[in-house]
C-alpha cells in the first residue's frame, strides 16, 4: 500500500511499525519509516556526542583561562579588603595607561561595601568629577599574621564611581569592589633596571670602616669619604645593572673596580648610602641607608672587562624615633627594605606602561 510523503511520519505511531520495520530490514526492503527512525538515533547520538565535546572543551578552557593567582570569591575578596582596612593598608593608585600617563598616588583605605570602596588620596591630590567613569589600577600588600614578615600582594581595576573634595580636607574617591584581585609575586624580588638618571648618589663603606672607632653606625657623618662612590667622574666605571626590595646588582670598571675587588669580596658586609630619582618627593628623589652583605662577584666576562657584584640587604637605617639626627637600623627580613620595595614597584610600573604593555 502506498503511503503519501506527509502520512509516513504518522505511521511511526501506528501499532506494529516495530515489527513492520524487523520484517523490513529482514527481506532488505526499503521502509521509510526505518529510514526516519535510523536517521534519528544516529543523527540523535551525534548531537550528544558532539554537545559532550563541546561542554568539555568550555569547562577545561575555563579553567585554563583563570589562573590560580586570581581571587574570584567575593567573600574572600571581601575579607582581604576588611584585613586590609583593619591594618591600614596604602594603596598605590593609578590611571589606567589607557586614560592618563600612568601617574600614580598612593590612598587609604576608609570604608569597605558590598560593592564598592572608599578611598582617601594624598595629600596635594584635587579630585574633580571628570574622574567619574574612568579605570584606575590599584595594588597593595598585606601581612596577614601580624607576627611575621610574610607579605601578599595584590592588584586589581576598578571604576571611579565618585570623587570628590572636602574643603580643608582629604579629597575622597568611591571605586566600584573588583570582581577579582590578582596575587603577585613577592616584591622582594621584583629586580628592575634603573636608568643612569634614576640613580642620584651611590657611596659604599666597609663594615670595619663604619663601626671602628670613632665611627658610629648611627651617625652616618662619622663615617667619612666612602671607599667606592658614584660621580660624575667615576660614573662611566659604575652601573646599578637591577635593583630591588632585597638586593642590587653593581657592575665596575677601571679603576673603580680595583677598589671593589677589595671590598666587595663575598661574604663581606659593606654599607650603602643611596640616593634614588623619586618624583613623589617633596626634593625629587629618596634616600637610603642600606646595610649589605657580598653574595656574588661575577666572572668578568663582559667586553669592557666589568665585573659585576650581587649584594643583599641585611639591614636599612632610618631617622631614631627618639634622636631623628640619629639612625635606628633594623633587620631585613622576609619582605626586603619597605620603601626601597616600593620605589622599586612603582618604577615597574612606569616601565611597564611606557612600554605599553
Amino acid at each position: 500500500m502506498n503511503h503519501a510523503p506527509w502520512i509516513v511520519p504518522s505511521a511511526l505511531f501506528e501499532p506494529g511499525w516495530v515489527d513492520r520495520m524487523r520484517d523490513s530490514i529482514a527481506v532488505s526492503d526499503f521502509s521509510p519509516e526505518a529510514a526516519i527512525i535510523t536517521a534519528v538515533f544516529f543523527g540523535g547520538f551525534a548531537i550528544f556526542v558532539a554537545v559532550a565535546f563541546l561542554v568539555k572543551s568550555r569547562a577545561t578552557g575555563e579553567v585554563r583561562l583563570t589562573p590560580l593567582t586570581w581571587i574570584t570569591q567575593p567573600d574572600k575578596i571581601q575579607d582581604i579588603f576588611q584585613g586590609a582596612l583593619r591594618r591600614r593598608s596604602k594603596i598605590r593608585l593609578t590611571f589606567s595607561r589607557d586614560d592618563s600617563t600612568g601617574v600614580f598616588t598612593d590612598a587609604a583605605l576608609t570604608e569597605v561595601y558590598s560593592d564598592s570602596l572608599v578611598l582617601e588620596l594624598s595629600a596635594g591630590v584635587r579630585a574633580n568629577r571628570g574622574w567619574i567613569g574612568k579605570l584606575v589600577e590599584c595594588d597593595f600588600r598585606l601581612r596577614p599574621d601580624p607576627a611575621t614578615e610574610q607579605w601578599h600582594f595584590y592588584t586589581f581595576t576598578a571604576e571611579i564611581k565618585d570623587a570628590k573634595t572636602v574643603p580643608d580636607q582629604f579629597a575622597q574617591i568611591t571605586v566600584s569592589l573588583p570582581r577579582r584581585l590578582e596575587m603577585e609575586q613577592k616584591r622582594a624580588f621584583l629586580r628592575v633596571e634603573p636608568g643612569r638618571a634614576d640613580v642620584r648618589e651611590c657611596d659604599v663603606w666597609s663594615e670595619t670602616r663604619v663601626r671602628g672607632e670613632p665611627h658610629r653606625p648611627d651617625d652616618p657623618e662619622t663615617w667619612g669619604r666612602p671607599e667606592l662612590s658614584l660621580t660624575e667622574a667615576t660614573a662611566p666605571d659604575i652601573s646599578l645593572d637591577n635593583i630591588s626590595g632585597g638586593g642590587l646588582r653593581l657592575s665596575l670598571r677601571g679603576d673603580a673596580l680595583r677598589t671593589g675587588l677589595t671590598l666587595l669580596t663575598p661574604g663581606r658586609r659593606v654599607f650603602l648610602f643611596l640616593r634614588l630619582d623619586d618624583r613623589q618627593a617633596a626634593d625629587g628623589s629618596t634616600l637610603f641607608r642600606l646595610a649589605c652583605q657580598v653574595m656574588h662577584a661575577y666572572a668578568a666576562d663582559a667586553a669592557d672587562g666589568s665585573r659585576a657584584f650581587g649584594l643583599r640587604f641585611v639591614g636599612f637605617g632610618e631617622p631614631a624615633e627618639d634622636n631623628p639626627a640619629r639612625l635606628g637600623w633594623k633587620a631585613s627580613q622576609g619582605g626586603g627594605v619597605p620603601a626601597l620595595d616600593d620605589w622599586a614597584y612603582a618604577k615597574h610600573l612606569d616601565l611597564y606602561r611606557s612600554r605599553g604593555r
